[in-house]
């Protein structure tokens, strides 16, 4: 059994994350289409219509996440989703495929091990949720814990991307290998 907390802190933080991801590609579908079909995965057929529905579950888990009686189901299905995308990400690193553009944010990105890594953490933070939780009140401090360890994590994660986008970048540039 966990602290309440914990879930809290992670649900919390992996709402925000569902929802900067759903927005992403909501704002230019037509691009996330494109970053979807580089994957070489989807097929034809089905590119239109997964380029519309993947946002969309990605933004239900933004509230389903945040409410206790769906979390563990929410937590399940977020769980899949990163291992999928993980998954999707392996293939193509392994048919040398590093340059396509994960479809992550905003800023282009290239396929490496190290999202891999993000995804899998990620996955297994969300598994987290799934782990019954200590019978306790929660106090008003530990809402403020809340969301200063969410705030932490939340640039901890910034963090992390920036120096997979730095080392993607100096490997594009011949100064890392």
């Amino acid at each position: 059994m966990i602290d309440p907390l914990l879930p809290l802190v992670i649900s919390t933080s992996l709402a925000l994350l569902f929802f900067m991801a759903a927005r992403h590609k909501l704002s230019d579908n037509r691009r996330f289409e494109a970053q979807l079909a580089a994957y070489q995965l989807v097929p034809e057929s089905l590119l239109r219509i997964s380029a519309k529905a993947l946002p969309w579950i990605e933004m239900s888990l933004v509230f389903l996440l945040l409410i206790p009686f769906t979390r563990a189901f929410a937590a399940s299905v977020a769980a899949a989703l990163l291992v999928a995308y993980a998954m999707a990400m392996a293939v193509n690193l392994n048919r040398g495929r590093s340059e396509i553009d994960c479809g992550c944010g905003d800023t282009p990105q290239p396929l490496s091990v190290m999202l891999l890594v993000r995804n899998t953490v990620l996955a297994a933070g969300a598994l987290l949720l799934v782990v019954p939780v200590i019978d306790r009140s929660i106090t008003t401090i530990d809402l403020v814990l809340v969301a200063l360890f969410t705030a932490v994590l939340a640039m901890a994660y910034l963090m992390v991307e920036m120096l997979v986008k730095n080392h993607s970048l100096l490997k594009n540039f011949g100064l890392r290998k």
